[in-house]
């Protein structure tokens, strides 16, 4: 039986993003709040301002449990609690590193950071888990989903995964 291995994401400052963002909104959500209550006009930006601020603190608070673990047969991409792609081995059909071209359409992602299902004009839809956006994305693609992955010792990570799939 093969050991598991766990590989982490290369270094990024992208959480930095998403907390300022998240303090931001939360600031702004609960000063209203704390000014004018749900009565007021601002009712329905407070209702948006905070619950965005929140999950935006949660993505914060969990980006150093960003990490890529080959379990047997399997590749777990996860990020904390809040995101988890199991993926067979088997199912690989091929994996390549690639500069994505980011689309306009929105989707969570922000410099050093791209996570859950993000378009791409030249692909389609990539579920991230990585540490950029569209720089250097380790592209796995299965018969039909790709998944985009910013390992920190890629040649160590590509060089398990193809072992594992040659098993």
């Amino acid at each position: 039986m093969t050991a598991n291995k766990i590989f982490k994401p290369r270094p990024s400052t992208g959480w930095v993003w998403a907390g300022a963002i998240a303090i931001i909104l939360l600031t702004s959500g609960f000063s209203m709040l704390i000014t004018s209550g749900f009565s007021g006009p601002f009712m329905i930006t407070i209702l948006l301002t905070i619950p965005l601020g929140l999950i935006l603190l949660l993505i914060t608070i969990f980006f150093p449990a960003m990490r890529y673990e080959i379990e047997g047969r399997n590749l777990i991409i996860s990020y904390g609690p809040l995101l988890r792609y199991t993926i067979d081995i088997g199912q690989i059909k091929s994996i390549r590193r690639r500069d994505l071209g980011i689309s306009p359409l929105s989707s969570f992602r922000f410099p050093g950071l791209a996570i859950f299902s993000v378009p791409y004009r030249e692909i389609g839809t990539v579920k991230m888990c990585a540490t950029a956006a569209g720089t250097n994305i380790l592209l796995i693609e299965t018969e039909s989903i790709k998944y985009g992955l910013t390992p920190e010792n890629e040649e160590e990570f590509v060089k398990e995964l193809r072992a594992r799939m040659q098993q």
